[in-house]
């Protein structure tokens, strides 16, 4: 397995840090995760990894509270258990640390989530049935180093509206519009209690994604439509006539699909896609699933080319709608994020130390 060496300014861990954190949300899915908690810390005891339970906090308080609790230095690890919110908690919180002390320490997985593209794209699989085998993974203790998007969204002084940091993927259209409608229809249905039982997850997910485009074709073909101006290290790219733009950062998209297949998450640089019609989306959710044996050179023996795309290291994205429509929403981690005609995208390289497998590889 590869070791990156540290960035500059970074104190090791001191040897007698022993503690693991465990970061987890114990009210996720209607309180069962309380139980599943309990299990991870009974194993991570059992591994000898002396586990200490941290609760998520309400209003975006999590990572500045889970920094102060790294920067008493004895922890060895954070873990994060659930899903891409915690994950991108727990993960600023270690970033957070790292900026304020210079203390810097690894984070481990134990996803229960149902995209779940970070642990994926490493090999790590979610659920409480590979708890086990998660937890000894890190046990074992590899290591491997993973970028970190920051993006910014501007207005049209040149004055950012808002910053963060994502680890997945960003997206503008279609997409983060489906997320906004999931987030509004998981709300509503956590609210019914026969229904919440059952229609939860990937079935909200597809419920949203039908409903929106259902809405897109009846409002006509093009009022959902706008254009970019993506800049890529310098490069200047125009594409017109889009329902969506994703800047991907791990070799999964979804828990499912594979867009570009050299994509690595540690490798500095995001790939950018343009999806130019629900078909376009339709048929690469086909083409570019992950357990479609089809290639991009079996596409260029029969005169087809694989999937579009841009990647680099800087990316500068303005979005244009030639008629008056909504706004084009935008995501970051399957989270809405706020809408704006002007983003910046850096990759901060090997930004995040992360705990896989020894034989890391997607699945």
């Amino acid at each position: 397995m590869p070791c990156y060496p540290r960035p500059s300014g970074i104190l090791p861990v001191t040897m007698s840090a022993r503690t693991s954190i465990l970061v987890a949300n114990p009210t996720a899915q209607t309180g069962k995760a309380e139980r599943a908690i309990d299990r991870a810390l009974e194993g991570l005891a059992a591994a000898g990894l002396d586990p200490e339970f941290f609760s998520t906090l309400p209003e975006g308080k999590t990572v500045a509270a889970l920094a102060d609790r790294i920067e008493r230095e004895d922890v060895a690890r954070v873990i994060y258990f659930g899903g891409d919110g915690t994950f991108a908690e727990s993960a600023k919180g270690i970033i957070l640390a790292r900026e304020r002390a210079g203390i810097d320490v690894p984070l481990g997985m134990l996803p229960m989530g149902t995209a779940n593209d970070q642990g994926r794209s490493f090999g790590i699989s979610a659920g409480a049935r590979a708890l086990e085998q998660n937890i000894k993974t890190i046990a074992d203790g590899g290591e491997q180093w993973m970028d970190v998007g920051r993006i910014e969204a501007v207005d049209e002084d040149g004055e950012t509206l808002r910053s963060d940091l994502w680890f997945d993927n960003c997206g503008f259209g279609l997409s983060a519009r489906i997320l906004a409608q999931r987030n509004r229809d998981r709300e509503r249905v956590a609210k019914v209690p026969v229904v919440k039982q059952f229609y939860r997850d990937k079935l909200v997910y597809a419920g949203a994604a039908v409903s929106q485009m259902v809405k897109s074709v009846v409002g006509g073909p093009t009022g959902s439509l706008f254009s970019c101006e993506v800049t890529v290290d310098g490069e200047v790219c125009e594409w017109v006539g889009l329902t969506d733009l994703v800047v991907n950062g791990t070799i999964l998209y979804g828990g499912e699909w594979i867009f570009v297949e050299d994509s690595r998450a540690d490798d500095g640089k995001f790939e950018v896609l343009p999806f130019r019609s629900h078909a376009d989306w339709v048929m690469s959710a086909l083409a570019r699933h992950k357990k479609n044996p089809v290639t991009n050179d079996d596409l260029e023996v029969v005169g087809l080319s694989g999937r579009e795309f841009r990647r680099g290291r800087s990316i500068e994205i303005r979005l244009f709608r030639a008629n008056s429509g909504p706004e084009i929403p935008a995501q970051i981690d399957g989270e809405e994020f706020v809408a704006a005609h002007h983003y910046k995208v850096e990759n901060l390289f090997h930004h995040l130390r992360i705990i896989v497998p020894e034989d890391t590889h997607w699945i």
